[in-house]
Formats: C-alpha cells, sequence, structure tokens
C-alpha cells in the first residue's frame, strides 16, 4: 500500500516545495486533529532537521477563538454530554486514554456531579473535551507550528503554477500549496411547511431552527407545548436543556419511525462479532449477518454486536457497490443512527424521567401543513398509516440531524469550487466526493493538492460521524500529507544536488511505509487492546433487561413487509427489526 502511495503522489506536486503551506479550511475537532497529527511530530525525520526550520506551514481557517470545539464541543451547555464514555474519546490515536487522562490530572469534572457513574464510567460535557483538545494543540499555536487565522474562508482557486489562492471574510488573501476541506455539515433545515411561515423573533410561538445556537431555546415558556421534530441526541439534549430551565410543559417528539437514540448497555461490554469474512456484497446480507449473530448469541447485548459493526464499519462499507451502499442508508440508516449514536447515561435519565412524568411522547409522524394562528402553531401531523390528526403547539424545534444536501450551497468557497468543476457530491449524498487517499474528486479525477477531512468524507469511507473514527482517518490523512510533502521536499534536493529521481523516490516509499504502518498499527492497537478501567458504555449497575433484538428476531422473518420494505415497531424499533425489499430497483 505504501508503495502505491508514493507512486499515486509522485506527479501531484510542485517542483520545489521549500516549506510547503498547508490551509485547512474549518478548525472544529477535524481541522484541528489533523494539524496536530501534522505537526506534533515535527523535526522527527520528516523533512526537517531538528532545532530547524518548519517542515510545512500550517494554517487553520476558524472564525471561532479557540481551535478544536467546533459545533459539537463548543456548547456552552453543560447538559450537552459526550455520549461515549471519556475512555474512548482522543485525540491521540496512540493513546486512546489520553482525554481520560487530561480529565484526571486537571480535574476537569469538578462540581459536575452526574459526569462519572458509580461503575467509573465518565460523560462529562462536551464544552470539557473542547477544553482538551484546544489545551493538547495550544504549544503548537504557541511555537508557531500552527497558526490560527480567526475568520472563514469565503473563496479558494487553483492559479496556474497549482497553488492555491485562498480569500477570508476579513478580506486577506493568502496562498497555499495544499488545502484541506474540515468543514462540518450545515445544520438541519426546518420542515418544509414552517420556512414560509410569518414569524416575529422573540414573540410567539417560537421556532427553533437551529438548536445548536447559543441560547436558542430562551424563548421558550417553562409551560409551552412543544413539538420537537427529530429523536436523535439532538431532541435528547433540547430535552435535557429545557430540563435544566425548569421547563414542565408537555413536549411530543416526531420523526418517521418514531425511534429514539438508545442507551448504553447495563453492564460492561465487548464488542462481539465478525462481519467482514467473507466481505459481504449486499445490504440484505449485512443485515442477515446481524440478525444471525443476535440469534445465535442472545446473552450478548445488542449493544457489544453493533459495537463490533461499528469498529468494522468501513471494510463493510467498503465491500458494498454503490447500489447497495445507496440501499443500506434507505432502508438501515435510521436504525443504525438510533443504535449507534446512544444517550450518555445522565441524558437517558433525563428523557426517561420526563417520559414517566407524561411531559415526553414519541411518535411517528411527519409534520405536512402548519400555520400560525393566535401566537401558536396549528399543524397537522400524518401517521404512517394514513391517518392524520391536528395539534397545536407553542414553540418547534428543528433536531432533523445535518443538512447534507445544503453542503455544498451552504458555503460560498465549496459551492465556488464545485462550479470550477474541483468537488462534487459523493454519489451516496453523505458528503464531498473524495478518493481513497482522501483527495477531492469529479468523476474519476481526483484534485492533485485537495484534500477533505472529517464527516465530510463520509461518502468514501462509511462510519465518519463518531470521534474515534473522524481521530483515525485525520491520522491517515496526515501520513498521504506528510509523504506529499516529503515528495517535493527531495525533489528539491535531488534538482539542487543532482541526486538521481530513483534514490529520492526510494526514500519517499520508505517514509510512506513508515508512516503508514505506524498508523494502521496504531489503529489495530486501539481496537485489539485491553480495556482500561473504567471499562467503556456501562450504565449504573443494574439487571440486564432480556435482550429484545434476539427476542423478536424470528418475528422479523415472519412479519410481512410494510410497503417500503422495513419491519417497523415504535416501542422497540430494535435493529433485528428492519428488512430490505429483495427485488427492490435501485439505480446506481
Amino acid at each position: 500500500m505504501a508503495t502505491t502511495l508514493a507512486d499515486t503522489l509522485s506527479d501531484t506536486v510542485p517542483d520545489t516545495l521549500p516549506v510547503p503551506h498547508i490551509a485547512i479550511i474549518g478548525g472544529g475537532f477535524s481541522g484541528a486533529a489533523l494539524a496536530w497529527h501534522l505537526t506534533r511530530r515535527e523535526g522527527e525525520g520528516d523533512g526537517a532537521d531538528a532545532g530547524g526550520p518548519p517542515a510545512r506551514r500550517v494554517t487553520v481557517f476558524e472564525p471561532r477563538p479557540t481551535l478544536g470545539a467546533g459545533v459539537a464541543y463548543g456548547t456552552a451547555d453543560p447538559h450537552h454530554r459526550i455520549n461515549v464514555t471519556a475512555t474512548r474519546m482522543s485525540l491521540d490515536t496512540d493513546n486512546p486514554g489520553d482525554f481520560m487522562d487530561w480529565i484526571v490530572r486537571t480535574d476537569a469534572v469538578a462540581g459536575d456531579d452526574a459526569a462519572c457513574r458509580p461503575d467509573g464510567t465518565c460523560f462529562p460535557a462536551r464544552a470539557v473535551f473542547g477544553r482538551y483538545v484546544a489545551a493538547r494543540i495550544a504549544p503548537l499555536l504557541a511555537s508557531g507550528k500552527v497558526t490560527h487565522h480567526r475568520a472563514s474562508v469565503v473563496a479558494a482557486y487553483r492559479r496556474d503554477d497549482n497553488r492555491w489562492v485562498i480569500t477570508t471574510s476579513d478580506g486577506a488573501e493568502m496562498v497555499a500549496d495544499i488545502v484541506v476541506i474540515a468543514t462540518s455539515h450545515p445544520p438541519p433545515r426546518p420542515p418544509g411547511p414552517l420556512r414560509a411561515l410569518s414569524l416575529r423573533p422573540g414573540a410567539h410561538p417560537v421556532l427553533v431552527a437551529n438548536p445548536w445556537n447559543a441560547g436558542a431555546l430562551d424563548d421558550i415558556a417553562p409551560t409551552d407545548r412543544v413539538l420537537v421534530v427529530g429523536t436523535g441526541l439532538s431532541m435528547a439534549d433540547a430535552i435535557a436543556t429545557l430540563e435544566a430551565r425548569g421547563h414542565r410543559g408537555p413536549v411530543v417528539a416526531i420523526s418517521r419511525r418514531g425511534q429514539r437514540s438508545r442507551s448504553h448497555a447495563t453492564r460492561e461490554v465487548d464488542a462481539f462479532g465478525a462481519f467482514t469474512t467473507p466481505p459481504a456484497r449486499t445490504a440484505r446480507d449485512v443485515l442477515r449477518r446481524v440478525r444471525a449473530t443476535l440469534r445465535d448469541n442472545a446473552p450478548q447485548p445488542w449493544q457489544a454486536v453493533v459495537d463490533r459493526l461499528r469498529e468494522q464499519a468501513p471494510d463493510i462499507w467498503a465491500a458494498l457497490p454503490l447500489p447497495e451502499r445507496r440501499r443500506l442508508i434507505r432502508h438501515l440508516r435510521p436504525f443504525w443512527d438510533t443504535h449507534r449514536f446512544r444517550l450518555a447515561p445522565p441524558t437517558e435519565d433525563i428523557v426517561r424521567g420526563r417520559e414517566r412524568a407524561g411531559l415526553l411522547t414519541f411518535m411517528a409522524a411527519r409534520l405536512t401543513h402548519a400555520r400560525v394562528e393566535d401566537e401558536t402553531f396549528r399543524v397537522t401531523l400524518r401517521h404512517g398509516n394514513g391517518h392524520a390528526r391536528e395539534a397545536a403547539f407553542d414553540a418547534i424545534i428543528t433536531t432533523t440531524g445535518p443538512a447534507h444536501g445544503d453542503i455544498i450551497a451552504a458555503q460560498p468557497f465549496l459551492a465556488g469550487l464545485a462550479a470550477r468543476g474541483m468537488v462534487e457530491m459523493d454519489p451516496t449524498g453523505l458528503g464531498l466526493h473524495v478518493d481513497a487517499l482522501g483527495r477531492a474528486c469529479v468523476g474519476t479525477h481526483p484534485e492533485a493538492t485537495l484534500f477533505v477531512a472529517g464527516p465530510l468524507a463520509r461518502g468514501r469511507f462509511g462510519e465518519l460521524m463518531g470521534l474515534p473514527e473522524v481521530s483515525r482517518q485525520v491520522a491517515r490523512l496526515a501520513t498521504v500529507l506528510r509523504a506529499l510533502v516529503a515528495q517535493g521536499a527531495h525533489r528539491d534536493s535531488a534538482a539542487r544536488h543532482g541526486s538521481d529521481r530513483h534514490s529520492a523516490d526510494h526514500t519517499i516509499t520508505d517514509r510512506a511505509n513508515t508512516d503508514r504502518a505506524d498508523t494502521d498499527r496504531a489503529d489495530t492497537d486501539h481496537a485489539s487492546a485491553p480495556a482500561r478501567t473504567p471499562q467503556p458504555e456501562p450504565e449504573p449497575a443494574s439487571p440486564e433487561p432480556a435482550h429484545p433484538e434476539a427476542e423478536h428476531l424470528e418475528a422479523a422473518h415472519r412479519k410481512p413487509a410494510h410497503r417500503d420494505g422495513l419491519h417497523e415497531d415504535i416501542s422497540h424499533g430494535d435493529i433485528a427489526r428492519p428488512d430490505i425489499p429483495q427485488h427492490e430497483q435501485v439505480t446506481s
């Protein structure tokens, strides 16, 4: 693989890159992590002499005051928590426990009694993780290895000499040799019936189009009737914020299937199952293997099986042809999202408490009509069986997740690159089209020095919404970029000293071999290392309930398919239930 990497990169760089400039657009976790991986070992044989000039310049373009937080970890709300235990969250792919070690060393959760559970697992506020990343990258900023340019990128184009010109919102222009797109997904879009309504800011009824904005829920009164559109993690965050603000009005949360994000296991679990040997070639085959694993290993909590699926998701995804990837997204993604993205135990406690108190109801429905009357939303909710009912709400919160369809249009610099034929959407619609090295592609043509980091590369690599997966992807991308920079440096040296091209290329191949092996070994170690104490993902100690996924497995086989081919059960909605039409036509 490393030889192929060097060969692939051999014709992609300018003839000379004395101190190449890497521009990273976006300074949330993906961009900050990439900058960290690129510069933390600078001088250790990567093209710079120890104590000499830097091997590369790295500039991160990010309007926020700190790097690493982004939308997810920049929230100031202490009730918005990471949804996996801190022992599995780390910037450093060589040290998966780095975040937890930092928490202990800095006493970062002092005063947050709900953060750490009796079993030792820890689910701190997301802002704590943002501070951790900022602390890890601060020395690189102080040393000048990384520069934080506090502005948004509004335009980027490639000159005739193959260098890039970047224009920012503060009017600056900067030239770069390599550009990495590390921006996040656009915020959710309100349902169609709400977009044309004429509403007054600060008055009722209240429409919260983006719950991630600071103070987004401030205008919701304590007794307001609230409709939440979406039933995933963002819904749970909104419920936790309302609860903390003393809200006691009724809340209805709707989604197509009425499934909410699930909870963590009530005891320690290790990932279980094998889903890549031999590779599954259809979405139906993937589903069959999951069902068989659940059926044949009933004592295993379903969380253990989903954890193994998560580990193997990149390989499962890579083995599926495009029509099957689309089929999997269409039929199984909602079930995957609710089982894969689980609630932090403190948040789960809040959600369950409001359900028990009759203050929170989940419903399988979609919003088909809305009007404003007497400072109230009058809406029509249509259920899957065709039944419709009218309802009144004082506030509506949109928590439907990223607006994937707006990825290019939402950011002017991406729209400009698309107009120039340099970026396009991935065929799955999940992000930007990239190749195996992370280079932006249009059709089969990759842009040699334009890369994508983080969730926007999800269409190519599959599971790239979780932080551990993003950490590994940016570590691999840093390996590619180091090889690319080294290629240019050795070409420059060969040109100046008359060295033969073969010798330079041999050195590049050796370097790529070393870097890629180090990264792959770190990934393997992370997946196979013995679990730290405390173990990840338990809840407060209590008897493990009967295995719902296994219990309903055979019933899922026997039930007739709905017209969309999915076996739905609103109360359970378990991952063993969905089915895929055997003869569905999928365009490629």
